[in-house]
């Protein structure tokens, strides 16, 4: 279903004369990496390790690889060319091999005249298919290029949407191609459009309209209770691409500008059994929005992100809410 392109993995691994490589894999796509090593190890002659610990994107990489291999491929997301990385990491694109115009049908009945066409790196290359599709089908279709985060035009990450906000006040919806939620979710928040959803994986078509509401109200919730909340761990992830260092510096003199406070949090893996002694009323969290977003039901307090944070304390209203984005 997938291609990993292990033929230019393993130039790019015999170029350097590499003999340790670690190789890296996004969850949805980690139970190949038994059969990618084994690959790899035959091609190349190198001892193979895998990095097993969760990833999630191009930013989640890590830095202290060298210290167990001397290079690190990582599957399944495309380089971010805002990021300063080194020529030792090798970021491998990996593609679907999947037909998303059987569902067509479907989701053509849910779009609007206008239509902005957004997906992931794995997709990618299904965009201009999809694109004549529905010109043929009478649509207008809009593709557009994010910022230095974003690699493709309508790609977009969970932390940046940047191709889809462009194209906010020029189309009726958006199409994502693609699984999961949160990305045509951070979207439907972001732009305020409806997004449909075409998922050639699990082979259905869904709007994400009502997801976006449930999810609204949660966020709604958070910030009522950290509304009252008078002290705060704002967290800084460690993480290439998600280390916001100077927000959470301007979060903390925006609580002390409020009779709050806050404590400056740093940590690797975002984990709330490593929070618990910590004693606070509320967390914010400076890092990629998922964590905040998604795993809200893990903490015992709540976790804003920074937009949520200002809404709080009174610095924006709520209708000024905004998807926290990590620009380029």
């Amino acid at each position: 279903m997938y291609d990993f392109n292990l033929d230019e993995v393993s130039d790019w691994i015999a170029r350097r004369g590499a003999k340790r490589v670690a190789v890296q894999l996004p969850e949805g796509l980690k139970l190949y990496a038994l059969d990618i090593m084994n690959d790899l190890e035959e091609r190349t002659g190198a001892d193979i390790l895998l990095v097993a610990d969760p990833c999630y994107g191009a930013c989640d990489f890590p830095t202290d690889f060298r210290r167990f291999a001397e290079a690190l491929v990582q599957f399944g997301h495309a380089e971010m060319s805002s990021l300063r990385v080194s020529d030792d990491v090798f970021f491998v694109e990996v593609y679907a091999d999947v037909d998303p115009l059987p569902l067509m049908e479907e989701a053509l009945e849910k779009l609007g005249e206008k239509v902005g066409l957004i997906t992931t790196v794995q997709h990618i290359k299904l965009l201009p298919i999809i694109k004549q599709w529905l010109e043929e089908n009478g649509k207008v279709v809009m593709i557009n290029e994010g910022d230095a985060r974003v690699a493709h035009p309508g790609q977009v990450l969970g932390c940046n949407v940047s191709p889809a906000f462009s194209l906010a006040d020029k189309v009726d919806n958006f199409l994502y191609i693609g699984s999961g939620d949160f990305h045509p979710l951070a979207v439907s928040i972001e732009t305020s459009k409806p997004v449909i959803v075409v998922d050639p994986l699990n082979r259905e078509v869904r709007d994400v309209g009502d997801l976006t509401d449930r999810v609204l109200r949660q966020r709604h919730g958070a910030i009522v209770l950290g509304s009252e909340a008078k002290t705060f761990a704002i967290l800084i992830c460690t993480k290439p691409g998600q280390m916001r260092l100077a927000v959470a510096r301007s979060l903390r003199e925006k609580l002390e500008s409020r009779g709050r406070k806050g404590f400056l949090v740093a940590m690797d893996r975002f984990d709330p059994d490593s929070l618990i002694a910590l004693k606070v009323d509320a967390y914010v969290s400076t890092a990629c929005p998922r964590l905040a977003i998604d795993d809200y039901l893990r903490y015992k307090k709540p976790i804003l992100t920074p937009v949520e944070l200002e809404i709080a304390i009174g610095l924006r209203e709520w209708n000024e809410y905004r998807f926290d984005s990590i620009l380029g």
